[in-house]
């Protein structure tokens, strides 16, 4: 006995993102939860010849992918993600009929690591705003993370009716979780963005804050290309990416006496446990600059 709609796994993948584009879902949840799903598909691909008839994939499937993932040394959060990309497809194909049960629904996700986001010393950031000093546009990039801790992805949809120098602040729109919020533009911060805006060639197509060489608008690859160069020039050695200058500005901000909840509404967390994290790596930096301080 099969399922009242006889549909392939590919045809089933594409009306789940028309769902999901149909319920508002956040454009680049889509795309993720759609490249996990075509990574799984290719893997199963490769395991049977009937990998694109929904009702054939089984537990084990779902299973021996999540063990793949593990003997590449995948993190368990990147493993749980794809589970839950995986789980939330199957439940709309159990939904609209396509198969009768959910394969992943008794399937439990890996345990997250224990590991503390990595933030950059004193030192370390200063370096970097060094190295980044001779291009205005990447001064006032790196200078924005560190100073007001955007997500790459926040950064690099900023318009010029987003920035308001007279009030010295930028309003986040549809940030992660489609909230806007308003975030202050303080000290070096505030004077890089207006040195940067000052020398930025007008471009009537691209209302984008920050333009590529070719002025189009940048995109999150070139952001963190740039990013991982300096690094390199500043000879931090840490395995350190646009989202630890994220991490270092929440943490010194706690360490500078900022409100847990006033962090949060910065940040644009939705649950304060997540805000939380930046106490205890406060704690555990402010060891780090004393060792390295020390006679």
């Amino acid at each position: 006995m099969t399922p009242s709609q006889n549909k392939s796994t590919t045809e089933s993948i594409a009306l789940y993102a028309d769902t999901l584009r149909g319920s508002n879902a956040a454009a680049l949840s889509i795309k993720a939860y759609m490249g996990d799903l075509k990574q799984f598909m290719a893997w199963l691909q490769t395991r049977r010849v009937d990998w694109d008839i929904p009702y054939r994939i089984e537990r084990i499937d779902i299973i021996g992918f999540i063990n793949k993932l593990a003997a590449e040394k995948k993190t368990a959060v990147t493993r749980r993600r794809k589970l839950a990309a995986i789980r939330g497809f199957l439940k709309f194909c159990k939904d609209n009929q396509i198969i009768f049960g959910n394969p992943a629904d008794t399937i439990e996700g890996p345990i997250r690591e224990q590991r503390d986001p990595l933030v950059l010393l004193k030192t370390e950031y200063k370096a970097l705003l060094q190295v980044a000093g001779q291009n205005r546009r990447d001064f006032a990039i790196v200078m924005l993370f560190l100073q007001t801790g955007l997500r790459v992805s926040e950064l690099v949809n900023l318009r010029l009716d987003d920035v308001s120098l007279e009030t010295r602040e930028l309003t986040v729109r549809q940030g992660k979780g489609r909230k806007d919020r308003v975030v202050p533009l303080v000290g070096q911060a505030l004077e890089a963005l207006k040195a940067y805006l000052k020398g930025r060639t007008p471009n009537l197509e691209y209302n984008n804050v920050f333009l590529a060489r070719n002025q189009t608008s940048m995109d999150q690859r070139t952001v963190r290309y740039r990013i991982r160069k300096y690094y390199e020039q500043a000879g931090i050695k840490k395995k350190g990416s646009v989202h630890t200058l994220r991490h270092t500005f929440a943490t010194h901000q706690v360490h500078n006496g900022l409100k847990i909840n006033q962090l949060k509404e910065v940040l644009g967390h939705k649950k304060m446990e997540t805000t939380y994290k930046y106490v205890h790596l406060d704690r555990t930096n402010l060891r780090q600059e004393m060792e390295q301080g020390s006679l």
